[in-house]
């Protein structure tokens, strides 16, 4: 993994040196963009695991003078920052961050003493080079330094194995491999947020107390059918939860399935499932889709040479090598199966 600073003009006009700096600066463009000397192209495939990286519980980014940081820093020179980042927002041209200015950094923005921000990011090695992680920004009057590349091998190899541990990553784990379940942690994180508001919502209309769990909303509902005097008001109740717990049932099911073709698809084209397997991949995933997203991490691509090296099986089931049964072993297909489905897709390559 490697650090990269980049350059962007910050608007410094009459109105926001009279009303104070700005609460929000732009920090990383959208999708693909290089820098001026040439440098690039980085890409940002998905805003969300990028800002879940940089943004760790109890910290915050901060902006010193010059990249400080990164250049005194090693020499045991002061580095102070002048501004916080203390929070990071997707918007449509990319990535923005909240800032909380220091009062030497207010003076500088008052006197216009600094015109540019550099956002400092780390990416993948190879092109196009995938932003991970934003560190830290500078202001700075230098914009030459755009996309000028810095190594800190020690750090950020330190820094990828510490998120490899969080994540229940192997030492194998590529820093592709960390960034998608960074992303797959962040989007679970959001389908239990979902799920969690619609039985607060279903608590509330009932009336029980806040912060009553999903089992124990449907108990007291069926309770309180069992005491409803008459025939008529226990099947209107009854009907009330089952209704209710096929509504709930649904919404976990349209989520579970919504996230498994996205997990899926993204894997097929990324050539670690073939699609004639898509299916059968989306339903294992909807039962388990911890196991499935390791197993997926861990397959290799057969975009890359075809088979990756390996001979097409001359024979339905036959001609598969020991890597190809392990494979079809990990996916849960038959080798026959497997063996028909990565000859058809090496035609096609062909």
């Amino acid at each position: 993994m490697q650090t990269a600073i980049n350059s962007f003009l910050l608007p410094m006009g009459n109105d926001e040196a009279e009303n104070g700096p700005p609460e929000w600066v732009h920090l990383v463009p959208a999708g693909v963009f290089s820098g001026s000397d040439g440098r690039g192209p980085y890409e940002v495939t998905s805003p969300s695991a990028v800002i879940a990286a940089s943004m760790l519980p109890g910290r915050k980014l901060p902006i010193d003078v010059n990249h400080a940081i990164d250049h005194l820093a090693p020499e045991g020179k002061p580095t102070p920052a002048v501004a916080w980042i203390v929070a990071l927002e997707a918007r449509d041209d990319g990535i923005w961050g909240k800032v909380e200015w220091t009062p030497e950094g207010v003076w500088m923005w008052a006197s216009k003493s600094y015109g540019y921000l550099s956002p400092v990011f780390t990416h993948t090695k190879d092109a196009p080079h995938q932003v991970v992680r934003v560190l830290r920004a500078a202001v700075t009057n230098n914009p030459n330094l755009t996309l000028t590349a810095l190594h800190n091998q020690q750090q950020e190899t330190a820094m990828l194995e510490q998120l490899r541990k969080a994540l229940g990553l192997p030492e194998t784990a590529t820093e592709a491999d960390v960034l998608a379940a960074v992303a797959s942690a962040h989007q679970a994180q959001q389908e239990t947020a979902t799920h969690a508001a619609l039985v607060g919502k279903i608590v509330e209309a009932v009336g029980l107390p806040a912060g009553t769990s999903g089992d124990a909303l449907v108990t007291a509902l069926q309770s309180r059918g069992k005491v409803t005097p008459t025939e008529a008001e226990n099947a209107e109740l009854r009907a009330s939860v089952t209704s209710l717990q096929s509504q709930l049932t649904t919404l976990i099911s349209n989520h579970a399935r919504d996230r498994a073709v996205v997990v899926v698809e993204d894997a097929v084209k990324a050539g670690k499932i073939v699609p004639a397997l898509k299916e059968h991949m989306i339903a294992r995933h909807m039962k388990d889709p911890a196991e499935v997203e390791k197993e997926i991490s861990l397959l290799p691509s057969i975009n890359s040479g075809g088979l990756g090296g390996r001979k097409v099986p001359e024979a339905e089931g036959g001609g598969l090598t020991d890597e190809d049964r392990q494979v079809a072993a990990m996916m849960g297909v038959d080798e026959t199966t497997f063996a028909a489905s990565a000859k058809a897709l090496h035609g096609k390559g062909n």
